[in-house]
């Protein structure tokens, strides 16, 4: 978190100040017990207000780091609390209005516009510092502030007119005005801070955003779940995407980090995010395998690009053999171009053999097929040991190219 802009904070307090002097003077001009208490209030405004600038330092601190989601959800109970205040400062306004006789004072309900202009810049500044920061707590302590303003003018209002009119019913709509004004902002303070605490969220469009960053990824097969997290200023994001069954540690984590720091840059506020890898179940497969003769009987073929034979297998629900003369038998080598386009035509994904070339094995990396090795055994054998995981994944060529 970014240090608080202290200048602006500063100058908010300055502006509290005058408000405080110009309702003290009124108290102390016309004895107006309710500009002292209006003065009071301002003293309370100033404590919560150091309260949210002491709890900002504490977040923006080492010892927050020690907690999964760090503190930021104080920031949303201080929001909470404050829309809870506003909103009874509304009704209490409300029904103090009804109940009590008015006291109109001309000069009362002057000091009180007066020392209202400081308290909407106070809030203002509260509300810039709040939105340039992004801590919730400290813009709802703007809008708090600005409730203040809301209030007073309504009251100031009532006590003028009142006073020049000699008619209650001015004191009662000024009353209502603000009162209906306090709980809208009361709401709008609240809203926030309660999906928050609730993990609600706050924004739909961050998830879509999130699925259309992991679909630029390569090695990204699908996002199968993400879980967002709003808390105070920040989002915690929670991913779950599944990846290549065959790919090692090694080779997932980059893939990640990648994921990681595109949501990060592209996605305003993230703080953390945590990825979770699960493998893609592969349910479908079609095997090339090397065949001496065309029979499932048949042995392994050394050569894969001099077989007799090619045994086409598909496993789906039930496994289908088709075994086809080699092409290539005949060719002085294993022709990269004609070999890539027979793969893609029968829909290859996975090839077993004995040896494999270092120009064959990189056309079926290119291509994400995937090579596994076998000794010699039967077809059949070799696709029943296949689908109980008991031949090994080629990593590298098992021969160099001359």
């Amino acid at each position: 978190m970014t240090q608080y802009p202290t200048k602006i904070i500063a100058i908010s307090f300055i502006f509290l100040a005058i408000a405080f002097v110009i309702r003290i003077t009124g108290y102390l001009f016309g004895n107006n017990v309710a500009l002292g208490m209006e003065a009071v209030h301002l003293i309370v405004d100033v404590a919560i207000t150091f309260f949210i600038l002491l709890t900002l330092k504490i977040i923006s601190s080492n010892y927050t780091k020690k907690f999964s989601y760090g503190l930021f959800k104080l920031e949303d109970l201080i929001s909470l609390a404050l829309a809870i205040l506003v909103a009874y400062t509304g009704i209490e306004l409300f029904l103090s209005g009804y109940l009590s006789e008015s006291k109109a004072s001309i000069e009362s309900g002057i000091f009180q516009a007066i020392s209202i202009i400081p308290l909407f810049f106070a809030g203002k500044l509260k509300i810039i510092a709040g939105k340039r920061i992004k801590s919730p707590s400290l813009e709802a302590d703007g809008k708090h502030t600005y409730t203040d303003f809301i209030e007073g003018a309504g009251v100031s209002a009532g006590l003028i007119l009142t006073g020049i009119f000699n008619n209650y019913l001015f004191f009662i709509a000024s009353i209502l005005i603000a009162f209906i004004a306090l709980l809208i902002t009361a709401y709008s303070i609240g809203k926030e801070s309660i999906l928050s605490l609730l993990d609600l969220p706050k924004d739909k469009n961050i998830s879509q955003k999130i699925r259309e960053l992991g679909k630029n990824i390569k090695g990204i097969k699908d996002i199968k779940e993400i879980r967002i997290r709003w808390a105070g200023p920040v989002i915690f994001v929670e991913a779950i995407i599944e990846m290549d069954p065959f790919l090692s540690i090694d080779e997932a984590h980059p893939i990640t980090e990648i994921f990681e720091n595109e949501i990060k840059n592209n996605i305003e506020g993230v703080y953390s995010v945590t990825v979770h890898v699960e493998p893609v179940r592969r349910k479908n497969f079609k095997l090339l395998i090397p065949s001496k003769n065309n029979s499932i009987t048949s042995n392994l073929d050394d050569r894969l690009a001099k077989s007799n034979y090619f045994a086409i297998v598909e496993i789906d629900d039930e496994i289908k053999y088709n075994f086809i003369e080699n092409p290539f038998k005949e060719k002085s080598e294993l022709a990269g171009l004609e070999f890539k386009q027979f793969l893609i035509n029968y829909g290859i994904t996975d090839i077993i053999c004995k040896n494999v070339g270092e120009i064959t094995f990189g056309l079926m990396l290119a291509y994400g097929i995937y090579c596994w090795q076998s000794n010699e055994d039967t077809i059949k054998n070799i696709v029943n040991k296949f689908l109980t995981g008991k031949v090994e994944r080629l990593r590298e060529p098992t021969k160099q190219s001359k």
